[in-house]
């Protein structure tokens, strides 16, 4: 909810300071930046100490990011705060090995579709809450990102269990001894496993495609439609509620009848759909169309991609694993936008989502060549993270 609140806000803010396409953009990819650095270590750091106490120096660090937000004065206090905000939010995979360790592999699109449904919900409220608050003040929004931040600091120091027993995590230390196997040796095993490294392309490609709208969507609102920050607030609003019917009902319905790979390939339709229709839109109605067939597009790929990679990896290094992931997404989140914003300063309004719509095109052809995850890549992957380094 936080993140939404900011997300829409953004663009606005920076261009009371007169930045360009590409700077918002920069503002926007250096959230990702941060994530893409961070997310292994975060997931690999999970599996040694446990998910909760990881999750919780997340929280508080997104906290401190919103207060530099809120009373942030040019592009470079807004660039810092985006920086410890994408530190924070790196713990991302953490949440998401968490339901690794709590769901069976059957329920773990589910599982995975739970996290999304969390963002969508978050994507509902926070938005509206950030338009409402905008007027107000022009730290009321930032502010009151980090209470919600620390509140939830709060709620998962008391309530939260961790996921992973002290056994467990003495096995992943044990597994990632040094004298068995480095940092670099992991990755290299990881990577070895051509459906997982199938899985992360898909997964870049996807998440590059939507990312590429969100330096310039709130601009582009505003300039075609009119549509003032306030506005803006109820569109994101309205995505993140489709978003979280997709996520947290239809996918956990769908998903364990037509599999991961029928669910990605029926949704990419609507993907590519919602951003060509959202460049050719002249309307108000034409865009809410398109912004849902959108929000059904990718509501319907992210959580089945992840639950892909968790399935693609075995369960002593899901916190790595799914860091890795993380972090592709976290690079397909930098170029996305810096893609968008070339696009918004050399080519026009409507080119961005044009390019998503080219990039999601891609990643749906390249779907229908994906085999099933499992089987013998996930056994290769297990031998190969246990050889000695070196070998």
């Amino acid at each position: 909810m936080g993140f939404g609140i900011i997300l829409p806000l953004l663009p606005f803010y920076a261009d009371r300071f007169g930045a360009s396409g590409v700077q918002i953009a920069v503002l926007v990819f250096s959230y990702s930046v941060a994530q893409l650095l961070l997310a292994p270590v975060w997931g690999r750091l999970s599996d040694r100490f446990g998910r909760r106490p990881i999750l919780i120096v997340g929280l508080l660090g997104s906290a401190a990011s919103y207060v530099v937000f809120a009373f942030a004065g040019s592009i470079l206090a807004l660039l810092v705060s985006r920086i410890m905000a994408g530190v924070g939010g790196a713990n991302i995979p953490v949440a998401q090995a968490y339901i690794a360790d709590i769901t069976p592999p059957a329920k773990r699109a589910g599982g995975m579709g739970l996290i999304g449904a969390a963002f969508g919900l978050g994507f509902i409220f926070g938005p509206a809450i950030g338009g409402l608050l905008a007027p107000v003040a022009p730290e009321a929004p930032g502010l009151a990102a980090a209470g919600l931040c620390f509140a939830n600091a709060i709620l998962a120091m008391f309530l939260l269990p961790e996921s992973l027993s002290p056994e467990e995590r003495a096995d992943r230390v044990r597994l990632r001894d040094p004298q068995r196997i480095s940092r670099l040796a992991e990755l290299r095993a990881i990577l070895r496993n051509p459906v997982f490294f199938q899985i992360l392309l898909l997964s870049f490609l996807f998440t590059a495609a939507f990312s590429a709208m969100h330096p310039v969507f709130p601009l582009f609102a505003s300039d075609r439609f009119g549509i003032d920050e306030r506005g803006v607030g109820w569109i994101f609003t309205y995505l993140g509620t489709v978003s979280a019917i997709m996520q947290g009902g239809v996918v956990r319905f769908l998903a364990p009848r037509i599999g991961e790979r029928g669910l990605i390939r029926l949704c990419s339709v609507p993907f590519v759909a919602g951003l060509l229709l959202i460049a050719l839109a002249q309307s108000l109605p034409v865009l809410l169309v398109a912004l849902a067939l959108l929000a059904v597009g990718f509501g319907g790929t992210l959580p089945s991609l992840v639950s892909l990679l968790s399935r693609a990896s075995p369960d002593e290094v899901q916190g790595g694993s799914l860091g890795v992931g993380q972090s592709v997404g976290a690079l397909a989140r930098i170029v996305g936008p810096l893609t968008g914003g070339l696009a918004w300063d050399l080519t026009g309004p409507s080119s961005p989502f044009v390019a998503g719509a080219i990039l999601a095109a891609l990643g749906a052809l390249l779907m229908l060549r994906l085999p099933e995850p499992g089987g013998e890549d996930a056994a290769d992957l297990d031998r190969e993270a246990e050889a000695p380094v070196g070998s």
